[in-house]
């Protein structure tokens, strides 16, 4: 049953990730790796990795999500700013993706199977938040401000854009 849970949530991460790749519409590639960045989460979930599972959803779907939406809501002309079609670089780029992906196969393949013992241990709520906000507060803090920091700076950059 975890098997099949790692590898569906991979496939979906997978998934989701290429389909990001392709999309032109900006918002819809935000949320294509929303669900990428949730479906790596699911797997960490499933291999008994609590603790990474919880950093991946506070600071990679939380934190760099709200993040690229403030960057695409501050340049909102740059969503109708498309380059012109070019057949040649299209071309070349899915060539080059293919070499790539072809690679990748053939390294993975002469790699011998990970036969690995999945398991999943329960260590509650009160273990994950002592874990968080015991040893990790400060950094979690420091995050915090840093990440509003962003996005007080995106605010003003849009602000005198407007007044000029």
């Amino acid at each position: 049953m975890i098997e099949f849970a790692v590898i569906f949530f991979g496939a979906a991460a997978a998934l989701s990730t290429l389909l990001m790749l392709f999309q032109r519409h900006p918002v819809k590639a935000a949320m294509l790796m929303l669900a990428a960045l949730l479906s790596t989460a699911c797997v960490y979930l499933a291999l008994s990795a609590q603790m990474l599972a919880v950093l991946q959803i506070i600071i990679y779907a939380g934190a760099i999500m709200v993040l690229f939406t403030v960057a695409m809501a501050v340049m909102p002309a740059a969503w109708r700013d498309h380059p012109g079609r070019r057949p040649f670089r299209k071309v070349l780029g899915l060539a080059a993706a293919a070499v790539i992906l072809t690679e990748l196969l053939k390294v993975s393949s002469a790699l011998a199977p990970f036969r690995g013992e999945f398991a999943f241990t329960e260590t509650g709520a009160l273990g994950l938040a002592r874990a968080l906000f015991g040893r990790f507060a400060f950094q979690f803090e420091l995050l915090s401000l840093v990440i509003l920091s962003g996005i007080v700076a995106a605010v003003a950059l849009a602000q005198k854009r407007r007044e000029a």
